[in-house]
């Protein structure tokens, strides 16, 4: 009985600290309603009229994606996922309004860790990245303590194409 304390204290342990350093190696601040509202507040401030995003989109209960996104006149006009073309209506949540409401969405569900599969005890860590001028999403991460159920966000590219012909 012992001997199993001792390997169940380790694996506690262990996983904490991978989580610990998985977060500070990261280098993303922690994202709070303070700091997403801050952003979104920035975005409405800055955003072009038309721009356009390439997302990687990865994680444990996630497939991996490349999202090419085109936005005109606040509406996802293009939508290409890992290159095939996917109707803009269904791609709304890859504007960055839709990734900002993501974004809320994720620090509800941090709220409920067990809801993302935590074991009793276990938090949700979410950390974000917003660009300090225009407040767009740079990069989001979530770690959930105690299970495999991560998910990384990527802008790799951001152009804004107002006054492109």
């Amino acid at each position: 009985m012992f001997r199993y304390n001792v390997v169940r204290v380790k694996q506690t342990v262990l996983c904490v600290f991978l989580i610990i350093a998985g977060t500070a190696c990261s280098r993303l601040p922690g994202l709070t309603p303070d700091t997403l509202a801050d952003a979104q507040q920035k975005w409405n401030a800055h955003k072009p009229a038309s721009y356009h995003l390439v997302i990687e989109m990865s994680g444990d209960r996630v497939e991996q994606g490349r999202f090419e996104v085109d936005v005109r006149s606040s509406q996802v006009t293009g939508l290409r996922r890992n290159g095939l073309v996917i109707p803009a209506n269904s791609g709304q949540d890859y504007s960055m309004e839709g990734l900002f409401r993501m974004l809320q969405q994720e620090l509800g569900l941090a709220e409920k860790p067990a809801m993302l599969g935590a074991p009793p005890g276990y938090s949700v860590y979410t950390t974000a990245l917003f660009d300090e001028m225009t407040g767009r999403l740079v990069r989001y991460r979530r770690i959930v303590g105690g299970t495999s159920n991560s998910i990384e966000v990527n802008v790799e590219e951001y152009r804004d194409d107002t006054n492109r012909n």
